[in-house]
């Protein structure tokens, strides 16, 4: 028997639990479990039932490992619960269970095509209703003829699935069609139905709320990020707010927006609640529009288990108490030595409390109190060890064991919550908060020492060194990690201790750019993240590093590689490409996401913009300072004081102690439309200088435009048809910003002519059509032809005072022409085989037709002819060729032969017998 006062060594410790794993049928699955002390036994058991001992595992297919249970391959009988028994002479301990699920993805339900039509320069939003799938499907959208699978440039692809196109404009039009992707068995799925744009303009409308269609219900896990989506349509712009249990959010610790969308990092329990978006644009009544999200926060079990008498002896009455917090409310199970427990005259069960009856030493052993509910589980144990009352009262304290800091029962000593590695046993870890005395202040964020680029392609080594702990020791590091470009998706969260300074990243892609979060968290709370992104190398180099590392020098010792230095230190990455959308008359928001901070946190954000160049005017602006010193809790600003009629651009740049990032990519031109007067339309149209059909499905346009009066435009617009088609509705037409004086047609038909005319606009409408170019795509073996007509008058051509566009002096390498080129060139052999062929063939012919002539020549006349060539001319269709006596006073061009075997040498005729009796041998 041994004191309470003491930790037994003999109790199993779980270091490493199985994990629920889903894996496609016939994938191979692995489930870890590992245990302290090192002579823990450790046994598996599927839905229940041991494995190990009747030889189930190989009819299954399993295979038992130390530490390790593998699925070779996975099938319909090895799904299911799994468990891990760890054994010692103390007692056995369950782990959690962990679920083998096989991955599916299910087919869209058939849908209707809809068509959404929103308001110009407002969001829209663009559904998308993912199949069932294990894992969650990702989702991926046809835009343009391209498949998106991650947010780019105005198009943010949404948690929920959905596709926001921010800031709509008449470019954005068209057909959008969704697909799910299963990243485990790596299927596609594509919608049946396609969703059609349509961007409307109109005077005045009142602000609605078009996603959500109706107030809804939403669950997030506790630690995870939460977004509700918001959007409002309506003219002009609605301005869209947010409340929480009725009072107003502003952008503040975790709590941002983007867009008109409600970010909160890191949801507590302190997030759920009731919140409230509202859209007003001052039209129309009651001229508010709202929807409301009813929000909880959920998160897996905790669990701590406590034994409520000291020293019991046999005949005693032993009482265990469960505590247990989760949401939603986790169902209990007790289990004694591995084993559950069920109610009995012996057992007093229910899920708080366990009694145990008139012990004895059949009672000994480990008590598990084991919470679960659909987001997790948990597990925490106690050992319960009798004796007789006379050897309990005057047993010694075995030697050799460690004392406490403070005297603790055992349960107390073998509490815990799933630990995600061990910690060996110090004072330091038992840190009370509420006896640091003095003012403390969160952590700062910790300096990341770790390179931005590894060679290992599927683990990554992450290094730090703490800063300033802020008057209180770092109980642990939070740290988040995730593949860039996953807008929005969720981060992989590890918990380590305050003592580690260094974390493997495993199961990474090749080749892949990763982002990390991390913050250190004390008794004051969780302090300021650091940032950084960094880059997997590719298979290939792991050999070669192999070989660095493993190398041998000639004494026989493993060298080791030289320690490499830490990156030099610099300022943050640049931000993601922001986006612009209308606020008022005179402003607009700009939004954007940060990227890696490179070891120091952010401090602040800069925006700036640049005026474009005006039309009749000079070239544009430089760029200005726009907003500075924004905190960097804001990820969106307001930018007021903006020039009606006038494009802008803008960038963002984020700021540390050691500087400014480079700045983002600038953002699509944005032009102020809001006027409180109204512009005049613009009355000429631009004049079209310069077409060239540069492939047999692209035409290079230029253009000038000089503006009547200085009104201001927003863009142009560029109709185009084919010239045999006489409807105006076979129009198609492309928009192009004002700013620019050349386009690329694209998508046209090969060897067709097509009409062309432009116009340009601006809040006041638009104006004439310019003059009209009627230009012929190219064809295989045609050239161009250019014929402009201008309905106006003839004007001269000037000059382009815009940008250029791309040379097209010499001919385009056209893919197409490939097809042409391999079947002239088959046709061209063919023919120049047969011609080969039958030379033979004729000359064979000739010398047959020759010798027989020659056998069947004329009889001979009275008078001896010399021999001589002669050639006759067709007899009843036929031609004699050969070698015959003749009259040696008829020259070989003075002998024609006539029907019926007559000839005519020199006008006069001659009858040769038997001559028409050989002309119908041939």
């Amino acid at each position: 028997f041994i004191s309470f006062c003491f930790v037994d060594a003999d109790v199993p410790v779980f270091m490493e639990e199985p994990l629920s794993v889903v894996q496609k049928l016939g994938g191979s699955v692995t489930l870890r479990c590992s245990a302290r002390p090192a002579q823990a036994q450790i046994s598996w058991r599927l839905n229940g039932r041991e494995l190990g001992g009747g030889g189930e595992e190989a009819e299954l297919g399993l295979l038992l490992q130390p530490g390790a249970l593998i699925i070779p391959s996975l099938s319909n009988s090895t799904v299911g619960r799994y468990q891990c028994i760890a054994s010692t002479s103390a007692g056995a301990r369950a782990s959690v269970p962990a679920n083998v699920t096989a991955a599916k993805l299910r087919d869209f339900e058939p849908d209707d095509q809809q068509e959404i039509e929103v308001d110009e320069g407002n969001t829209a939003v663009i559904e998308c209703h993912l199949p069932e799938s294990q894992p969650k499907a990702q989702v991926r959208y046809s835009v343009k003829q391209e498949w998106l699978e991650t947010s780019k440039g105005n198009y943010l692809i949404m948690p929920s699935g959905n596709l926001q196109i921010a800031n709509a404009t008449q470019e954005d039009e068209g057909p959008y069609k969704c697909a799910a992707y299963n990243p485990v068995t790596q299927e596609v799925k594509t919608s049946s139905s396609t969703d059609r744009l349509r961007i409307r303009r109109s005077t005045s409308e009142a602000a609605r709320i078009i996603y959500p269609p109706a107030s809804r219900s939403m669950t997030v896990r506790k630690g995870h990020r939460l977004v509700l989506e918001c959007v409002a349509s309506g003219t002009p712009t609605p301005q869209v707010t947010w409340a929480k249990n009725g009072r107003n959010l502003q952008p503040q610790n975790n709590t941002r927006f983007l867009l008109s969308n409600l970010l909160i990092d890191a949801v507590g329990e302190s997030d759920s609640g009731t919140y409230a978006c509202h859209a007003h644009n001052g039209m129309g009544s009651p001229g508010t529009a709202t929807v409301l999200y009813d929000v909880q926060v959920i998160e897996a079990p905790k669990v701590r288990v406590e034994l409520q008498q000291q020293d019991p002896v046999w005949g005693d009455t032993v009482k265990f108490t469960c505590q247990v917090q989760g949401n939603p409310t986790p169902t209990v199970m007790w289990l004694h030595n591995a084993q559950p427990l069920s109610p009995s005259s012996h057992h007093r069960v229910s899920s708080q409390t366990l009694r145990v009856l008139n012990v004895g030493p059949q009672d000994d052993g480990v008590y598990q109190c084991m919470a679960e509910n659909w987001v997790g589980g948990a597990q925490a144990a106690a050992r319960l060890l009798t004796g007789p009352s006379a050897l309990l009262v005057s047993a010694p304290s075995r030697p050799g064991r460690l004392p406490l800091i403070r005297p603790m029962s055992p349960d107390k000593v073998l509490r815990e919550l799933i630990p995600a590695r061990p910690v060996v046993p110090s004072a330091d870890v038992l840190v009370d908060c509420s006896e640091i005395l003095g003012k403390i202040s969160p952590a700062e964020a910790p300096v990341i020492l770790s390179q931005p680029r590894t060679g290992t392609a599927d683990y990554y080594e992450l290094i730090w060194e703490p800063r300033h702990d802020g008057g209180a020791p770092v109980l642990e590091y939070i740290i988040k990690y995730r593949k860039a470009g996953d807008s929005l998706g969720e981060w992989t969260i590890k918990n380590i201790s305050g003592f580690e300074n260094k974390l493997t990243l495993a199961r990474l892609q090749p080749a892949s750019l990763y982002e990390v979060e991390m913050a250190a968290k004390n008794c004051a709370g969780l302090g300021q993240p650091a940032m950084m992104t960094f880059r997997t190398g590719k298979g290939k180099l792991n050999k070669f590093l192999c070989c660095i590392v493993g190398r041998k020098s000639p004494g026989g010792t493993v060298e080791r590689p030289r320690q490499v230095a830490p990156p030099r230190l610099s300022p943050p990455e640049a931000p993601d490409r922001p986006t612009v959308t209308t606020a008022s008359e005179t402003s607009a928001y700009v939004t954007w996401i940060p990227r890696g901070n490179r070891g120091f946190p952010i401090q602040c954000f800069r925006v700036e913009y640049k005026k474009l160049r005006k039309e009749g005017g000079g070239g544009g602006s430089e760029w200005e300072v726009a907003e500075d010193n924004i905190a960097p809790s804001r990820l969106s600003v307001q930018i007021k004081g903006l020039d009606k009629g006038t494009s802008y651009k803008f960038r963002v740049l984020a700021v540390n102690v050691l500087g400014a990032s480079p700045p983002s990519a600038p953002s699509k031109a944005y032009t102020v439309m809001g006027s409180s007067q109204t512009n005049l339309r613009p009355v000429d149209g631009p004049y079209i200088t310069y077409a060239e059909a540069i492939n047999e499905t692209t035409i290079i346009l230029k253009w000038t435009y000089s503006p009547v009066n200085n009104t201001p435009i927003y863009g142009f617009y560029i109709y185009y048809r084919p010239t045999d088609s006489d409807n105006d509705s076979d129009y198609k037409r492309d928009v192009v910003d004002g700013d620019r004086y050349w386009h690329a047609i694209t998508g046209l038909q090969p060897e067709t002519a097509y009409d062309i005319k432009m116009q340009c606009y601006n809040e006041g409408g638009v104006s004439e059509y310019g003059n009209v170019v009627i230009l012929e795509t190219k064809g295989r073996f045609a050239d161009d032809r250019l014929v402009s007509k201008t309905l106006s008058g003839i004007k001269h051509t000037t000059p382009e005072t815009s940008s250029h566009p791309p040379e097209t002096g010499g001919p385009v390498p056209r893919p197409s022409d490939l097809p042409y080129l391999i079947v002239g060139v088959v046709v061209l052999g063919a023919l120049v085989f047969i011609i080969v062929a039958f030379i033979p063939f004729c000359l064979w012919r000739a010398w047959a037709k020759q010798k027989q002539t020659s056998d069947m020549c004329f009889p001979p006349v009275a008078t001896p002819l010399p021999s001589c060539q002669y050639t006759m001319v067709p007899l009843q269709g036929m031609a004699l060729v050969g070698h015959c006596p003749l009259d040696s006073r008829l020259t070989p061009g003075h002998a024609v032969y006539a029907p019926k075997g007559e000839y005519t040498a020199n006008g006069k005729h001659h009858c040769l017998p038997g001559l028409h009796q050989v002309s119908m041998m041939f």
